[in-house]
């Protein structure tokens, strides 16, 4: 069966939600064993719905992650694939007007905290596994009022090129995945992106959840064992150039 994950024993960061939580059931739905982490509590509730195991972790805490992948290894008897999902939005201000607190929170946990996930990854996944990152289209562009969260992103691409060279002796592949605007929690407080996404998506919509976990499942298959080191985007075209639509606006 073409992207089989039978008997893949995965790590989810950031599971109990949006994309994680989506890649979680497809992973599971395809044969994986998995366990998600986070931080909420009713985390153990929501692993169990879709036959999951649930680690809880502050991503925020150093020891938290190193007993994380401690205790994965062991629950799952291994670890072949690590999907370095946990990450928060933030720093959504101009340069000048942004604060020094901004920047160390968002940094903390998008950059600092992915790049312990990726260095323990790096020492417990098996010879032969996968790491994904979870980046975003913002890393590979400019965004007005978002510098510090696509620093953040940028960052996460580039460590993904890094560790995918490291790596490859061991026949680890290291690659990221950059959606666009997905449904997801980090939407909640914004404004409602519908027109945007209609004016500068050719698709005219945001995605759903699954569609940017699809990205993680092909990844995490053997069927992609040429590819490491690359950053694949679901963003509806996004960064392809606006919809035609865009043009009634000229």
């Amino acid at each position: 069966m073409a992207f089989d994950l039978t008997g893949k024993k995965v790590l989810i960061t950031g599971g109990t939600a949006g994309i994680g939580l989506a890649t979680a059931k497809r992973f599971i739905n395809n044969g994986a064993e998995v366990i998600i982490s986070g931080r909420r509590d009713n985390g153990a509730d929501i692993a169990q719905s879709i036959g999951a195991r649930f680690i809880r972790a502050d991503m925020a805490k150093d020891d938290d992650i190193r007993q994380l992948f401690k205790q994965a290894k062991q629950q799952l008897n291994g670890l072949n694939v690590v999907i370095n999902n946990a990450g928060i939005g933030g720093g959504y201000s101009t340069i000048t007007e942004s604060t020094m607190d901004e920047f160390d929170n968002t940094f903390q946990i998008n950059t600092r905290a992915a790049y312990h996930v990726l260095q323990q990854a790096c020492q417990h996944i098996e010879d032969g596994g996968n790491i994904i990152n979870t980046a975003s289209v913002s890393g590979m562009e400019g965004e007005g009022n978002a510098s510090i969260y696509c620093a953040t992103k940028a960052v996460l691409i580039n460590f993904t090129k890094t560790a995918a060279i490291e790596l490859a002796a061991r026949k680890v592949r290291v690659n990221s995945v950059s959606p666009g605007p997905i449904k997801s929690e980090i939407w909640e407080d914004e404004e409602d992106p519908t027109d945007w996404c209609k004016v500068m998506i050719p698709l005219a919509r945001m995605g759903e959840a699954d569609e940017a976990a699809a990205p993680f499942h092909f990844l995490a298959a053997d069927d992609s064992s040429y590819i490491t080191g690359t950053n694949i985007v679901v963003d509806g075209g996004y960064m392809a150039g606006p919809s035609l639509q865009s043009e009634t606006l000229i």
